[in-house]
């Protein structure tokens, strides 16, 4: 604390920042960044382990039979019901067959009404069947959930879950001959995937959403631990995709996907992390420390960042999270050329996960919910991660702390002269004003003097005199300072409401939609477009209309210093919910953002501008179009592909934010995007 309190010491510090800013702020970010991505060498990370010791009973033995015939006859049931009508699901049969069952199954009716008028219909119905398997020794105060989407055959796009649903079925008539279930469980099949889910969430919760009307659950169990989503195609599957990601970039905690992935490898059925195969060598603590093992690892990490921070859920699994309910998508991948896993060895997987979770006494909280994946058996926990980011985002920071300090100094300072210490200046400032105090004296002599000499002179020839006396260098260094500020109000308010133009922009216009018979997902693409090309001329059209140059007139350091403070809030801000989407963010604005200033001359002023229009929101959701297209046969394809992927994206993010209450495109729209906007004004103001 003496480093902070002492003046000496201070005017030290701030010194060194002064003389060696540039240097510090790329030292950091390089280091930062480095270190970060060196977090998927193994030495540099941890392997997975149980923190919960309830989980352990599962994986000792499975009480299932060998071959589990009902689900091979239930599945070749369903495969001639679906075929009988390729464009349904089968709510029906589903239904009737766990009757027979003996459980208690309802059906719960729910619509979706798009928050966009469309020229289409504007209300989806759709119907979830679920079934509750009470249990014998407690009075249904916890539940676990076994969750399966309905995908009619012709559904070509995503994996069929046929597979899961007869195994789903041949488990519920397993697990009710076993009595030593302690918690209920439930077998939930959703129509339209993500928004099914949603709705039997909020009806079983009993919440209210604004476009997800659902009806009330007729049967209902105690509160959720943990849920497991099947996405299971008729065919015996080659390998397991686990997915994690939930909505807004949250992610179940490790002791489940480490019990997934523990399970899977006992059954020996190979299990990936979207769809990333890994080397045997990475999984064990004496290898693995190869370039090849670490190039590997790397892009398993970067490939679950990738999911994570588009903040939409990459299954069911996701909306369970948004309740704090720990689940996980466990997709069964066909590819020819590879070592299958029937359904008997899938049924036993899911089996040991079941009678895991039936040995919780309390909701999982030992292991951690903040960490990234290198592999399916090692993980970079947050508080590995979390110092790396930091030196990066603070890269921004100490710029802005150097361009504060210098909005109160000697606006006729050269860049690069040290600041003067606090004492310095103080001692300077009493010097000035004896020196002043001295003039002042004098100076009333002589008027005294003149006065005496000339007794016809007018007052105002007094008045005149003594206005010649300079104000007091406090004062007017405080009007100065006060100006300086007034003048970047104006660009920080417009910033702001840009911002709030591109958030509710989209729903403003698609009103007028259908008089131009223009779809939803192009309506809201070209509003975004049309914001952000107005956004492009923004500074031009602020600058003062007596002024015939094309750039605006205030202090840049004063604007850069905020708008370097704001991002460096929101970007830390923000990792702490979504460590991905804050690292993707952080990796490419801080390079730019931080080196961009007024320039004289024209060439390096464009050149700052199209790397600012690079890192700015709308160009990198169409970079992120274009990389999710690789490859083609094409750059034409490449490109026509990348903008399809785009408008998808940027449709589904909005969607996102209606339905699910996503909150990622309101963080790009509404405070990325005005940050950004304060950036954008710099070089357009007078370098002098």
């Amino acid at each position: 604390m003496g480093f902070l309190t002492d003046e000496k010491q201070r005017g030290r510090l701030i010194t060194l920042l002064e003389r060696h800013h540039h240097k510090l702020s790329l030292l950091s970010y390089i280091i930062g960044l480095g270190g970060f991505l060196a977090l998927a060498y193994q030495p540099l990370n941890a392997s997975t382990y149980f923190s919960e010791n309830a989980l352990l009973p599962g994986l000792v033995e499975t009480e299932l039979p060998r071959t589990l015939d009902s689900a091979t006859v239930y599945r070749k049931e369903l495969e001639e019901e679906m075929k009988t009508d390729t464009k349904l699901s089968p709510h029906k049969w589903i239904y009737s067959k766990f009757r027979e069952l003996g459980l208690e199954t309802f059906t719960q009716n729910f619509s979706v009404v798009y928050p966009f008028k469309s020229v289409s219909a504007r209300v989806v119905a759709g119907e979830n069947v679920y079934s509750i398997l009470r249990a014998r020794r407690t009075a249904s105060t916890e539940a676990l959930v076994l969750s399966v989407p309905l995908r009619p055959l012709a559904n070509k796009a995503k994996t069929g879950t046929g597979g899961g649903i007869a195994l789903a079925l041949a488990l519920a008539k397993e697990f009710k001959q076993k009595p030593y279930w302690s918690k209920d469980i439930i077998f939930l099949f959703t129509d339209f995937d993500e928004i099914g889910a949603m709705a039997w969430l909020d009806g079983y919760h009993q919440t209210d959403s604004q476009y997800i009307i659902a009806n009330d659950l007729e049967g209902r169990s105690g509160a959720i631990i943990a849920a497991i989503n099947l996405e299971l195609p008729l065919e015996n599957v080659n390998y397991f995709n686990v997915k994690l990601e939930g909505l807004n970039g949250q992610l179940p905690n490790l002791d489940l996907v480490n019990l997934v992935v523990k399970l899977c490898r006992r059954e020996r059925a190979q299990v990936m992390l979207h769809h990333m195969s890994e080397d045997r060598g990475y999984i064990h603590s004496e290898h693995g420390d190869t370039f090849k093992d670490y190039k590997q690892a790397l892009s398993t990490m970067l490939k679950m960042m990738w999911y994570q921070a588009s903040g939409a859920p990459s299954g069911n699994h996701g909306l369970f999270q948004k309740f704090h309910i720990e689940s996980v998508s466990l997709e069964g991948v066909v590819k020819k050329g590879q070592r299958q896993s029937d359904i008997h060895a899938t049924a036993k997987i899911i089996e040991g996960i079941f009678r895991s979770l039936n040995n919780l006494l309390e909701r999982f909280h030992q292991s951690f919910f903040f960490y990234l994946l290198p592999s399916t058996s090692r993980y970079v926990s947050i508080g590995m991660y979390m110092p790396w980011f930091g030196l990066m985002a603070l890269a921004g920071l100490i710029q802005g702390i150097v361009l504060w300090l210098a909005t109160s100094e000697d606006p006729n300072k050269q860049e690069g002269e040290p600041l003067a210490s606090s004492k310095e200046t103080s001692d300077a400032t009493m010097e000035n004003k004896d020196k002043l105090d001295e003039s002042i004296s004098e100076r009333e002599k002589d008027n005294n003097a003149i006065t005496r000499e000339s007794p016809g002179a007018s007052e105002d020839d007094k008045v005149q005199d003594s206005g010649d006396i300079k104000d007091i260098p406090e004062d007017q260094e405080e009007k100065n300072g006060k100006k300086d500020l007034v003048s970047i109000v104006p660009v920080i308010l417009v910033a702001m409401l840009l911002g709030w133009m591109a958030h509710q922009g989209p729903e403003l216009l698609t009103r007028i939609m259908p008089r131009f018979r223009i779809q939803t997902e192009d309506m809201i693409l070209y509003s975004m477009l049309a914001i952000f090309t107005a956004a492009l001329v923004y500074p031009k059209l602020m600058k003062k209309k007596a002024s015939e140059s094309n750039i605006l007139n205030l202090n840049w350091k004063l604007l850069k210093s905020v708008a370097l403070v704001l991002q460096t809030l929101a970007l830390t801000s923000l990792s702490l919910m979504n460590i991905s989407l804050a690292f993707f963010l952080t990796a490419l604005m801080v390079p730019v953002t931080t080196l961009v200033r007024p320039c004289n001359n024209r060439f390096l002023r464009l050149l700052q501008m199209a790397a600012l229009v690079l890192v700015s929101p709308m160009s990198l959701m169409l970079m992120v179009g274009i990389i999710s297209s690789v490859p083609q046969d094409s750059p034409l394809e490449l490109i026509t592909q990348g903008f399809a992927n785009s408008k998808e994206l940027i449709f589904l993010g909005v969607m996102d934010a209606h339905l699910f209450n996503a909150w990622t495109e309101t963080v790009i729209t509404a405070v990325v995007f005005p940050v950004w906007l304060m950036f954008w004004a710099i070089p357009w103001i007078d370098s002098n």
